[in-house]
């Protein structure tokens, strides 16, 4: 019997990843600017988004130990769909919203 996991969670892991300089929990700049999370999240090389989609899973209470590979799977309007791939097969998908919200479902066994 299969079950789907969905956890949403907010998109920190941008810090991580060459944004320090910048308050990751804080969506606007000083100039009020809001920062967009899927244009961030594509702009990213890959082994950068494989580590932000690496803490998503791990934020959601999911095992995988490495993210080996991650791919657009769909881009609905301002929400793309990736897969995500982990070392021992399993595969995720992730949607990142334009707040930093995260949206990972999964396929788990009981």
């Amino acid at each position: 019997m299969m079950r789907t996991i969905v956890t949403t969670i907010a998109l920190l892991a941008l810090a991580a990843c060459g944004r320090a300089d910048k308050d990751a929990t804080d969506t606007a700049d000083a100039g009020g600017n809001v920062t967009n999370y899927v244009a961030e999240v594509g702009t990213l090389n890959v082994p950068q988004r494989n580590a932000v989609f690496f803490r998503a899973i791990r934020d959601a209470g999911l095992p995988c130990q490495n993210v080996t590979g991650s791919e657009q799977i769909a881009a609905p309007a301002q929400r793309p769909m990736w897969r995500a791939r982990c070392e021992d097969g399993a595969a995720h998908l992730i949607q990142v919203m334009p707040d930093g919200t995260v949206n990972v479902v999964s396929r788990a066994t009981p």
